[in-house]
């Protein structure tokens, strides 16, 4: 079967989900939906879905598992890249050993990049590009532009990173977005950003005690959305994007366009995309 679809972060959570809900739509046919993440799911419900380990916390891991799919045989044509990993952690900053970068923002943001870079030669033309982490509260007037990867003393803080991550995550989408429109063909790809809101999934148990933990799952289960619900919403969301003829858009827990997110300069999308090149380049090499 031909790969055409894949999640990474599709082993639990939101990202499970929405590789369930496209396996079932594409049962019947030959395409495969290749899950990605560090453990294999004890249940994988769909005959048309592959796990294949991957560490998206490594710029080589990624870079290693993207090369493995371009030499498969056959190529996978993919319509649909999904990338839900991440981490809900306290600690500081912790960089990847050999590589430089921040494991929380290597995850949340420079792998992503990273992929959506290898993977694009092998999407249809009328793929679908969905990164859930943060699509609402995004912007270019939150960054430390001087620091983008948060290196020097002193600047690293949780909030920090996040709102860093989540405001490269939104210029990208509309520098990948702009990059197809220069180059004036007949591709129709859609680059969206997601923001899933409060979901029942395991990421609190790495930062509530254990004590807390069956409170925290029980309360979950009444006042968070469940993720096949939001997997439900990101997915027609994205589709309704696509209807409008969008190359980028930013979408909310309920899979609605946000309106009044900044349209970034093209400096700041040059600087942007110049930073997180040399950042994964440095970590490639093992220079970072």
């Amino acid at each position: 079967m031909t790969i055409r679809a894949i999640v990474v972060g599709g082993t639990s959570g939101i990202g499970y989900a929405i590789a369930c809900r496209i396996a079932a739509a594409s049962t019947g046919t030959s395409h495969t939906v290749l899950i990605s993440g560090r453990t294999k799911p004890n249940n994988i419900p769909h005959p048309n879905i592959e796990f294949r380990p991957l560490d998206a916390t490594s710029m080589r891991q990624i870079k290693s598992y993207t090369n493995t799919l371009k030499s498969s045989n056959p190529v996978p044509v993919l319509d649909f890249l999904v990338m839900s990993q991440g981490i809900m952690s306290t600690a500081p900053r912790t960089e990847v050993p050999g590589e430089g970068i921040d494991r929380k923002m290597a995850l949340h943001y420079y792998g992503k990049q990273l992929l959506i870079k290898e993977l694009l030669p092998l999407m249809s033309p009328t793929a679908r590009v969905l990164i859930v982490y943060d699509g609402w509260l995004g912007s270019p007037d939150k960054l430390i532009w001087e620091d983008l990867d948060l290196k020097d003393p002193g600047r690293y803080s949780l909030k920090r990173a996040a709102d860093h991550c989540t405001g490269m995550i939104d210029g990208m989408v509309q520098f990948w977005a702009r990059e197809q429109e220069r180059r004036g063909d007949e591709v129709k790809r859609s680059f969206v950003h997601a923001y899933p809101g409060g979901v029942n999934t395991d990421l609190l148990r790495d930062v509530v005690p254990s004590w807390l933990q069956g409170a925290v799952k029980t309360v979950g289960g009444v006042v968070l959305t469940s993720p096949d619900t939001c997997a439900e919403r990101l997915l027609k969301g994205t589709e309704e994007c696509v209807e409008l003829g969008r190359a980028w858009s930013n979408i909310d827990n309920k899979g609605r366009l946000i309106k009044g997110k900044a349209v970034w300069t093209e400096e700041q999308m040059d600087k942007v995309a110049a930073h997180t090149w040399e950042i994964v380049d440095r970590a490639l090499a093992g220079t970072g």
